[in-house]
Formats: structure tokens, sequence, C-alpha cells
């Protein structure tokens, strides 16, 4: 009784600190590239330019299953054209296609990626916590912290480009995960033609669903109404709850999930599901990039880690993710080499998710950025994360090859945050467990978002020292 009282008042008091934000006003602090720029839609896919006849049809499409799933989101798109003064729909068409400064010529194709996700469940983490991490490779481009509350959907934060509320990862109001990866090629081409890309689609995941089960489904629908695009691949997603991580495997025509609830699971940009295996067009060399990568990062954490300290920690998670080269020397791209830009460790709290649950986030390349406990319930973003400048730091310090500090003092900092976030968590699990106010989660969260807050100041009083 007294779980469920705690649970409802969370739920009725969830939209004080879950206000979404004023939408003109942050695009046109925070979207600065935007200002007094010529932006035209671009003409489709880099390796696939269409006629404008193609596009137009594309473009209609992908509004109609925006609408069908998401209108809200179509509403705001529009509202973006009017703050830079841009013919209505233009947003949308730069949803779909990009922005015609693209670059529209084939880029080299790199034989791997760096795309990694895994799991670890409380048997192995000594607590009651489901880890869910993902480590992100993309071009490199400014990241913020996400945080949208849009009226009657779930809340959520997440990590993404600082030019989109698309998130690459993110965790709602309800402690439910989504992160995603690139699967296998396919011989199939219909999800390079038509539909949402897989950011707009764990947006639409996380606003809908107070479930990892519900969130399954929906992904589901998506894809058999052909709603889904990721050019040439298929996707994989981790999307998990209090009660478990499914792991997701489709291509625009198949989909499989299996859920975990025990043990270790981890994937790179590689199918395992026989279903999927079965169509994919990956060669012996590509699939061996792959699960290098998840070799590597199983034997880090349940070799090194849980069979020699009993447990798999957040700061395990965080020293995976820096993993860089192989002990062969292999050619293989590892967990975080060339092209890795962001992290995020999810830690699902099983006994209070909607008001626990922590991101430990790095806004750039691990091996040139700091994790920061992020609280499900964060309220003050501090402006050098929204504007960018925290991020490209970390973005410069990765080009020039340089770590944000030495390894010794890097982790030391970093432990400290953890500490800090931890009796943070501890002082509000107390509270949540015993008082009968109705501040209660208020409360609970004001604690967090004081040691969010502490843990900011001290990570730029030791930047600024360097």
């Amino acid at each position: 009784m007294k779980r469920i009282s705690i649970l409802l008042l969370a739920v009725g008091c969830f939209s004080v600190w879950a206000r979404d934000i004023d939408l003109e006003q942050h695009v046109s602090k925070y979207w600065a590239k935007y200002h007094n720029m010529k932006i035209e839609i671009g003409d489709g896919d880099k390796r696939w330019p269409v006629t404008p006849e193609l596009k137009a049809e594309r473009l209609r499409h992908f509004r109609a299953m925006v609408m069908r799933f998401a209108p809200h989101i179509v509403a705001e798109y529009s509202r973006i054209d009017k703050v830079f003064k841009w013919k209505d729909g233009t947003f949308l068409g730069m949803a779909r296609f990009g922005a015609k400064e693209v670059v529209t010529k084939p880029d080299a194709r790199a034989e791997y990626h760096e795309c990694t996700s895994w799991a670890s469940m409380p048997d192995l983490n000594g607590s009651n916590t489901i880890f869910i991490h993902k480590n992100r490779d993309s071009k490199a481009s400014s990241l913020t912290l996400l945080r949208r509350a849009v009226p009657g959907k779930h809340a959520w934060i997440g990590n993404g480009s600082q030019y989109s509320f698309h998130p690459t990862q993110g965790v709602n109001d309800r402690g439910v995960v989504v992160v995603m990866n690139s699967g296998d090629p396919q011989v199939e081409i219909d999800n390079s033609q038509y539909g949402m890309g897989t950011s707009l689609i764990a947006r639409i995941l996380l606003e809908e669903c107070g479930s990892a089960e519900a969130a399954v489904e929906l992904l589901k629908k998506i894809i058999m109404d052909k709603a889904y695009t990721h050019v040439e691949c298929g996707s994989i997603w981790f999307i998990g709850d209090k009660d478990g991580v499914f792991v997701v495997e489709h291509s625009a025509r198949k989909f499989v999930a299996r859920k975990v609830e025990k043990g270790f699971v981890i994937r790179a940009n590689a199918f395992h599901y026989p279903e999927l295996v079965s169509s994919s067009l990956r060669n012996f060399k590509s699939l061996l990039g792959h699960y290098r990568r998840e070799f590597a990062v199983r034997d880090f954490l349940i070799n090194q880690q849980w069979r020699n300290n009993g447990v798999i920690t957040p700061g395990d998670y965080a020293a995976a993710s820096r993993i860089n080269s192989f002990p062969d020397k292999s050619d293989s791209y590892p967990t975080c080499g060339k092209s890795t830009v962001s992290s995020t460790t999810f830690a699902i709290d099983r006994e209070f998710p909607e008001v626990l649950t922590t991101a430990y986030m790095v806004f750039g390349p691990p091996r040139s950025a700091c994790y920061l406990p992020v609280p499900l319930t964060v309220r003050d973003i501090p402006e050098d994360i929204l504007n960018g400048k925290f991020s490209n730091r970390s973005l410069a310090l990765h080009k020039d090859k340089k770590p944000l500090l030495p390894e010794k003092e890097l982790a030391a900092l970093e432990a400290r945050l953890r500490e800090r976030h931890a009796q943070a968590v501890n002082a509000a699990r107390k509270l949540l467990r015993t008082s009968r106010k109705h501040t209660a989660y208020q409360d609970a969260a004001k604690i967090l978002n004081d040691a969010f807050l502490a843990n900011w100041q001290d990570v730029v009083a030791v930047i600024k020292e360097k």
C-alpha cells in the first residue's frame, strides 16, 4: 500500500518538476546555427539523391506517419519553422532528409561502426538496479541534455543533438529506457525509402509508453505499418524498465523481441537472432569487427569486474565504454575508437524507477569527456550544457586525441561525482520510504537536483584549473 501511495504521489506531482520547455524561446536561444540562414530541405540520403517528385512523395508518406503516431510533433515542427521564418514544412523535411548543405556525395564507406549497447541485470550488479548502456557513434556535433514534458505525454530526458528534440537514447518518467543501434545491412530496401528515423521513433516510444512491454508493442506496430527508415540497415534496440530489458532486432519486414531478466546481454552492429541473420548481408570480416567489440566489453565486465569484485558498477561501465584497442592490435574499430561521440549508462532503480532512475551521461567522446550523473528528475540544466560549450570542448579535445583530464584525475573526479549522487539517492530513498508528506516527491527530487548542481560545480572547478 505504501509503495502504491508513493507512486500515485509521484504521478500527481511530477508536473511540478517536469514542466516542458518554452519551445520558441529555447529554439531561438540555443539553435544558433539556424539564425539568419537560408535552409532548404536536403535531396534525400547522401548515397541515393532523389528527384523532386520522389522526394515530395516520400515527404507526404513521412508526414502521414508522424501524424499517425505523434501528431503533436508535426505541430511542433511548424512552430520551429515560424521561429526561423522558414516556409511551413521546412523542419519536417529536414527531419526526414536533412538540410541541403549536407554533403550529397558518397562518403568513403567505413567497414565497421562503433555503436555498442549492453545491459546487466541485478544478479550481476549487486543491487536492485538494472544497467543499460549505449556507446553512440555519429558525425561530431554539439550534444546536449534533452528534456521534454509535452502535456499529456510522458516526460523524458535524453542525450542527443543540440539542434533537435530527437534523443539518441533516453529515459521517461516511468523509468522506461530506450536506446538503439544500427543492425545488419539487409537484402530488402523498403526501409531506405520511406518513414521515420530511429531517433524520432525513440522519442515517440518515450512519450507514449509507460512500460518497456508497451514500447516494444508500439515499435512493432511502427515497423509493421511501414513507418520506419534506417537507410540500408536494420536496427537493434534495448528497451528496459524495472522488470527487465527487451532486445529488439528488426528490419523493415522482420521484427523479433526477446526479454532478458538475468545476466548480461550485448550488441554491436550485428544481429544475433536467426530470423534476422538469415537475410543479413554481412561478411566474415565485417562480423569479426563487431564481435570483437562485444567480446571486449563482455570480457572486461564479466571476467575482470564481476568475477573479481562480485558486482558491476557504473564506474565499470564507464571504463568499458572507453576501450580503445584490442590485444592483437586488430584494425577493427574498438568500442571507443574514431567516431564514438557520446555514451550514457542508465541505472533503472527497481524500487522507485519514476524518481531514482539515473542517467550517467557524457556530452562528447568518452575518452575526452566526463561522466556526469543526471537524475531523472533534473530541473536546472547548466547553460554550458544547453548552449553546447561543454560538448564542444570534449569534441575539440577528441579531434586532437587528448583526454579531458589525466587518467587518475579523471577517475578521482568521476568517483566523487558518483559518490555524491549515491548519497543523494540514499537520502531520497529513505525519504520516499518513510515520509507521509504530500511533498515527498518534490523533496526527493530537490535532494537529487541539488546533488546534480553540486556535481556540476565540481566538474567546472576541476576543468577550470586545467
